[in-house]
This record gives structure tokens, C-alpha cells and sequence, in this order.
């Protein structure tokens, strides 16, 4: 009589569920990572305005771009403002001082390819479920962002300054401005640095939690009826 209480206890035993607890690391979205993003892609809407834009520098009915200047058909005179500049109504290529234009232009273009790979990289950490590949992407996104901002301010204090200086070169006039697509590109350059405050402040370990998850695993005998 003995033996079959054994076997029904070993039995019993046998139908014991087998719990296992586990801690998983759990990742949420901040606000301040999509704040970044949005503002990425608006300067880079703002440096693309810029750099198609022919209204860097104004005096009067000329105006001038990073690629061209133009003459509006309004001038008073119905010639060219001074000697080099297009005809009333008509643009072309710069006709002086193109060494501080390009070389504003190159800045930029690289501020606008680092902003882009910018934001392909915070997409790609935002989707991106482990915590250690998302601090790698966001880190890429920072260090770009910020060579970006540099690159921008670089061409706007480079960009006035070497024109005050060849400046003589457009004759006598003295009453320039600068115009609405400098204000674009310093709009461009706001919003790139406010990127990288946001990217270096917002702190990769802020944003892991840590969930204790218990599961029961059914004995064998369960699961083959």
C-alpha cells in the first residue's frame, strides 16, 4: 500500500508549475528626442530657403544670393546699378568677390548634409528597442548636430565681414542691408544648436525603467492533454 502513495506523490510533484521571474530593461520615448527631431528638420527646411534664395544682400533694387544677383525691373534708372550688375529685371552669376560666396555656400552645404544624417540618425534611435544601440545613434546625432551649428555660425560671421571688407568693389553705395534669407539662415542655425542642447541634455539612462516579468511554465504532463 505504500508504494502507490509514492508514485501518486511523485506524481503530484511532477504537476508542479515551474515559475520564473525575469527583469527586463524597458525603453520609453522622451519628449525632448522628438523635440530635437522636429527642429532638425525645420533648419533644415530653413538652409535649403537660404541657399536657393537671391536675398542675402540688398541696396536699393539689387539684391544678391550665394549663387546669383539680381536687378529688379524696377530700378530707376533703367540700367544696371552700378558696373557688373545685371540689367533691369535679369539675374546671373556673382561678378565679384565669389571667394567668400563659395565659401559660405560650402559651409552651409556641409551644415545641411550633417543636419540630414542627423536626423536619419535620431529616426533610427527612436526606433531602435535596445537601450545600448539607441545611446550609439542618438550620440551620432549629437556630434553632427553640433558640427552643423558650428558650420552654420562659421558662414554668418564669415559672410558679412568679408563683404564689408571687399565691399569697395560694388561702387559707392553704402546703404546695404542684409536681407530676409540671412535672417532664414540664422533661423537654420537657432534651431540646430536648440537640437543639441535638447540631444545633450535629454540623458540616455533617464529614459530606462526596469520591469519584473513572472511566468509559469507548465510541467509537460499538462500540455500532452
Amino acid at each position: 500500500m505504500l508504494i502507490p502513495d509514492i508514485e501518486r506523490t511523485s506524481s503530484r510533484d511532477r504537476m508542479v508549475a515551474v515559475q520564473r521571474t525575469t527583469i527586463e530593461a524597458v525603453s520609453a520615448v522622451r519628449p525632448l528626442k522628438i523635440i530635437s527631431l522636429i527642429s532638425l528638420v525645420i533648419a533644415m527646411g530653413f538652409l535649403i530657403l537660404a541657399l536657393c534664395s537671391t536675398s542675402w544682400l540688398k541696396t536699393g533694387s539689387f539684391r544678391t544670393g550665394l549663387f546669383k544677383e539680381c536687378t529688379s525691373s524696377n530700378e530707376p534708372t533703367h540700367a544696371a546699378p552700378f558696373p557688373g550688375a545685371p540689367a533691369p529685371g535679369h539675374c546671373h552669376g556673382p561678378s565679384r568677390n565669389q571667394g567668400f560666396l563659395i565659401a559660405a555656400a560650402v559651409l552651409l552645404f556641409v551644415a545641411l548634409a550633417c543636419t540630414l544624417f542627423a536626423s536619419i540618425f535620431n529616426i533610427v534611435g527612436l526606433s531602435k528597442s535596445d537601450v545600448r544601440g539607441k545611446y550609439r545613434w542618438y550620440k551620432l546625432a549629437t556630434v553632427l548636430s553640433g558640427f552643423a551649428a558650428l558650420c552654420e555660425l562659421a558662414a554668418l560671421i564669415e559672410f558679412p565681414a568679408a563683404f564689408y571688407v571687399n565691399m569697395n568693389e560694388y561702387g559707392s553705395r553704402r546703404n546695404w542691408e542684409v536681407d530676409w534669407s540671412y535672417g532664414i539662415a540664422w533661423g537654420a542655425a537657432f534651431f540646430t544648436l536648440g537640437s543639441v542642447v535638447m540631444l545633450v541634455c535629454d540623458k540616455d539612462h533617464e529614459q530606462v525603467y526596469y520591469k519584473e516579468k513572472t511566468t509559469f511554465n507548465p510541467p509537460p504532463e499538462l500540455l500532452e492533454r
